[in-house]
């Protein structure tokens, strides 16, 4: 695992939630927190992907943890990966949203898991009943790499990662728990 790296992804706009998610709180801490903690406690580095617009603010709650800011023409969460990628372009990225709050420890120990008995895929997805899950996912350097090449060329078309996964070599890990995956859209 010493290739794997753990980033909280908390650069959407959140428009449904009319608020930043990553900045709500249970238990007296950010959601974003939260979920860089359940990283944390698989012994992953952490890095945290926010936009432009919420440096000064997730700087002072992630005093020691770098933060990558968002920067390439993408809309959604592709620009966040592909900027950390930039980054860290020799390490797979164990992708989570910061409102997976309800996310548990055999999930993510479940997919590290896979990701070490099964080392020739591009992506390790979660999937329930033909969707996929994109976050809590792991997507390896060498399919980053391939994804940014195409968009440097200027022929990447589809931006979407379920796209992604069903043009890769993805493997696919059925949900158990479909509590860990709670969608939180609204309060």
């Amino acid at each position: 695992m010493d290739n794997l790296l753990g980033v909280v992804l908390c650069g959407g706009e959140s428009k449904r939630m009319g608020t930043d998610k990553g900045l709500l709180l249970k238990d007296d801490k950010a959601w974003a927190v939260c979920v860089a903690e359940k990283l944390i406690g698989m012994n992953l580095p952490v890095i945290i992907s926010i936009n432009e617009s919420q440096q000064e603010t997730y700087q002072q709650i992630f005093k020691d943890t770098p933060l990558i800011v968002d920067h390439l023409p993408i809309n959604g969460p592709l620009d966040g990966l592909l900027s950390i990628h930039r980054n860290f372009q020799e390490q797979d990225i164990l992708l989570m949203a910061c409102d997976l709050i309800d996310m548990d420890t055999e999930t993510i120990e479940s997919l590290i898991a896979a990701y070490r008995t099964n080392p020739s895929f591009d992506y390790y997805v979660y999937q329930q009943d033909g969707f996929t899950e994109p976050f809590c996912a792991i997507y390896t350097s060498q399919a980053l790499n391939n994804i940014y090449k195409t968009f440097e060329a200027e022929k990447l078309t589809k931006y979407s990662l379920h796209d992604q996964f069903e043009a890769g070599n993805t493997l696919y890990i059925p949900v158990q728990n479909a509590q860990s995956f709670r969608n939180y859209n609204s309060l």
